[in-house]
């Protein structure tokens, strides 16, 4: 039985841009501390994302984020957002969460090589 939490076939995307990822992690933040009423805490992770490289870099659990030559699937940061990793919960704790469509296209940029813009 396929994981519908899962992204689907970035190949079905249209091309996603570094502008349109920013865009993506900052709302989610700005949605979760509307609804946590805080700024987040320092934690395990050193993982920012003011620039792409800054998110190329970032480390969630002590594991890179991005991992160069791996299916962006199987990266820890599409993991961490689309579902739980071991005994770390979904990204970000408790929610709001990114929805699939949002996660594919973070799949689709990172396959794509993680352009900057057209």
């Amino acid at each position: 039985m396929p994981d519908d939490s899962l992204p689907s076939d970035p190949s079905e995307q249209p091309p996603v841009y570094w502008p349109r990822v920013k865009e993506i992690m900052d709302t989610i933040m700005e949605r979760w501390i509307a609804r946590s009423g805080r700024q987040p805490l320092p934690g395990i992770h050193d993982f920012y994302w003011e620039t792409s490289q800054a998110l190329k870099d970032s480390i969630l659990s002590g594991i890179r984020a991005i991992e160069p030559g791996i299916p962006a699937r199987d990266t820890a940061l599409v993991r961490s957002l689309a579902r739980a990793i071991g005994t770390s919960g979904r990204m970000p704790l408790r929610g709001p969460f990114l929805s699939r469509e949002e996660v594919d296209e973070l799949v689709a940029w990172i396959d794509s090589g993680m352009p900057e813009g057209p």
